[in-house]
């Protein structure tokens, strides 16, 4: 990604927390459209998931259309790269 220009340092690294435990930020593109992901991992990949009698939220997920830090249009700013930020393999499937 060192050819990606950043709208804030905020973004880039929470793009480079990807598939990693905490917040991140990354598109999926499915049928030809990209969506922004906001993406919440409570534990990482390779740890057991704990033994609980309540539902638990392992990862969350919702589409954002602007960047939480400085609002840029997500979309529009990032529209040459966006093949080049895609990270659909770390989408949950609904």
């Amino acid at each position: 990604m060192s050819s990606t220009k950043w709208c804030c340092l905020g973004l880039e690294g929470h793009f480079l927390m990807a598939g990693m435990r905490g917040f991140s930020i990354f598109v999926v593109t499915d049928g030809g459209t990209s969506i922004f992901v906001l993406q919440h991992r409570a534990i990482e990949q390779d740890v057991a998931i704990p033994n609980s009698d309540q539902s638990l939220s392992i990862i969350s997920e919702m589409q954002i259309q602007f960047c939480p830090w400085c609002g840029v249009r997500l979309h529009k700013y990032y529209q040459p790269r966006l093949q080049e930020l895609d990270r659909s393999d770390l989408h949950i499937s609904m």
